[in-house]
């Protein structure tokens, strides 16, 4: 997403390196945007939010346009126990490596002096893998496979003033559309509603090129039908504070904090209130350029987990690409 504004049209040299750098931050904020993929409390030792997807450019909406994003991450990670589609899991590690598509429209049209921006994202093909020893006699057991996540909805309001501050106020819809099963299954939807709000900042001193971003928000979610399980209600904060270089490079540290504040609840919450806990921290980068007259960004971020409770613990990287037309 673009910080401070862009012009209707790109133009070569000095202009170009401007534009495009001001772009480093959609890449980063759409990543944010892929709240469908498989989360790292709660059932499955996850929640339908990803920590630590949003970073760069958080509280930044772009300038009109269509906005398409291919994003990718792999998260790997261990937990003692966890319970997933109504089963109990025992020394239980994950590997999941969803695909993401998303499309972002934002209108000429503002709304209270505010862009609007919608988003749907949809997790096309989600390899998950599940080891556990998890039957009576402990013996090790193995699941894996291919399916297609929970799509999510997005809308958000943004603002901005000309010294290089900007804020936004999100939601953000789940839908069961994903691959789901009860039983030891390697599962890519969670197989219920969710809600997400958000409200984040970007902040951008433009004389050292330093560039602050956070995002402060609250997720809900329903019942699970299927297992009878709900997850309690979680917080997370997600922040990245970076250089800002010139050619369009933005390079720094991105970490977040997730704590569970209610009880898992339901039959099925057989492991009791599970109330879970999650850090991460890990070097961020985003880098934007012009091709072919048309403006790119790229993100990458790589977090390793800390001080978790009651989740999977483990490890989570993160790329993307995003194109403006």
């Amino acid at each position: 997403m673009l910080k401070n504004g862009t012009p209707q049209q790109l133009k070569r040299g000095a202009t170009v390196l401007m534009n495009t750098r001001k772009l480093t931050s959609s890449g980063a904020l759409f990543v944010a945007l892929l709240a469908s993929t498989p989360a790292l409390a709660g059932e499955s030792g996850s929640g339908l939010y990803v920590p630590g997807t949003s970073a760069f450019g958080a509280g930044v909406t772009p300038p009109p346009g269509l906005y398409v994003t291919q994003a990718f991450m792999h998260y790997d990670g261990y937990a003692a126990a966890s319970v997933d589609g109504g089963t109990i899991d025992l020394n239980a590690r994950k590997t999941a490596s969803p695909f993401i598509a998303n499309l972002t429209w934002v209108p000429e049209q503002e709304i209270l002096n505010a862009r609007l921006g919608l988003t749907v994202s949809v997790p096309y093909a989600s390899y998950t893998r599940l080891r556990a020893g998890s039957n009576a006699l402990g013996q090790n057991v193995e699941t894996s496979g291919w399916g297609m996540g929970d799509i999510s909805l997005k809308g958000q309001l943004g603002w901005s003033n000309e010294n290089g501050f900007s804020h936004t106020l999100s939601t953000t819809l789940w839908l069961p559309t994903g691959r789901y099963d009860t039983g030891f299954a390697p599962n890519a939807g969670k197989n219920h509603l969710g809600v997400n709000v958000s409200w984040g900042f970007t902040k951008i001193w433009k004389d050292p090129g330093i560039e602050l971003s956070a995002s402060f928000g609250v997720t809900g979610e329903f019942k699970n039908s299927a297992s009878d399980y709900r997850n309690g209600v979680g917080l997370n904060l997600d922040a990245a504070i970076g250089k800002v270089f010139d050619n369009g490079l933005t390079l720094g540290v991105a970490g977040f904090a997730y704590k569970q504040v209610s009880d898992d609840t339901g039959s099925g919450a057989s492991l009791g209130a599970f109330k879970g806990q999650d850090f991460g921290i890990g070097p961020a980068l985003s880098y934007s350029t012009a091709i072919n007259g048309r403006p790119y960004s790229f993100a990458l971020r790589h977090y390793w987990e800390f001080g978790v409770e009651n989740r999977f613990d483990g490890h989570l990287t993160m790329a993307s690409i995003t194109a403006r037309f």
